[in-house]
């Protein structure tokens, strides 16, 4: 069998492709921000928890080449998963369980802007019966999510 070397980019979307989940367990994703060269490491941003991974952290994969495959993540896979938004209102980021999606594309692309990596899709938290927060995927690229 060849095997071949993944060159994972700023804002692709991964997974571990060995993961042995419980049958109603939740697949955890990634989303690599900040590629791997001469100087540094692969570093990888949890976008949903399980119970081996917290939405938020970040990690560096000792084998990525190895471990990691590259998805294409549906907005609907992220439906009642924790996550991080920038909502459009006050601009904050909020970390909550998704309710609902907007968005046009079969699956979620994230677009760098700065320092910054934005979804194209926009997610839906209810925070009471009556309020909904909105707003893309928010990760920030920078040393406070990156732990070298």
């Amino acid at each position: 069998m060849k095997h071949t070397k993944e060159n994972f980019k700023i804002g692709q979307i991964v997974r571990f492709k060995n993961y042995k989940r419980h049958e109603k367990e939740k697949e955890a994703y990634f989303v690599v921000i900040q590629e791997k060269k001469a100087n540094n490491e692969l570093v990888i941003y949890t976008i949903n928890s399980n119970r081996y991974y917290q939405s938020g952290t970040t990690m560096e994969p000792i084998f990525p080449e190895e471990d990691l495959q590259i998805i294409d993540l549906r907005p609907s896979d992220l439906i009642n998963e924790r996550i991080t938004i920038k909502e459009t209102i006050y601009n904050d980021e909020v970390i909550g369980k998704v309710c609902f999606f907007n968005s046009d594309n079969h699956s979620v692309h994230f677009i760098k802007k700065r320092n910054t990596l934005i979804s194209d899709a926009l997610f839906e938290f209810d925070i009471n019966c009556k309020n909904r927060l909105i707003g893309p995927m928010f990760i920030e690229l920078n040393t406070k999510n990156i732990k070298l």
